[in-house]
């Protein structure tokens, strides 16, 4: 097995499609209807071996807690920050190692992961 889609919901499609594309560097691939009959856009980034399907959801309570690996997550950060990603965790340190996180639109909330063993 692998993971292949990972579900984003947003109550605002047009600014959430636009967050992943013209910021995050998504392209979008196709549709497809998966869940409770929502038909939802596919969008693949080069970078990930998984898809995103974002979907139209008026309910607020549906989010995602999404985690990217980064084998830099400082130079991720700034050029995310540049484009205008904004961030409500800066990059620190925590046990699992170098940690960034941002919010999409509709509040999804993503961490940028640079992994470390601290006890090599």
């Amino acid at each position: 097995m692998k993971l292949k889609y990972i579900p984003v919901y947003t109550a605002d499609f047009d600014s959430q499609l636009n967050f992943y594309t013209q910021k995050l560097g998504f392209k979008v691939t196709g549709t497809m209807t998966f869940h409770e009959g929502r038909e939802s856009t596919v969008i693949r980034s080069d970078k990930l071996n998984v898809a995103l399907l974002v979907t139209n959801n008026d309910s607020l309570s549906d989010k995602s807690n999404i985690i990217l690996n980064t084998a830099d997550c400082l130079n991720d950060y700034h050029k995310l920050k540049t484009a205008g990603v904004f961030f409500c965790k800066s990059p620190a340190y925590l046990p699992a190692g170098l940690v960034a996180e941002f919010m999409d639109p509709a509040g999804n909330r993503f961490m940028l992961l640079e992994e470390r063993n601290y006890n090599e």
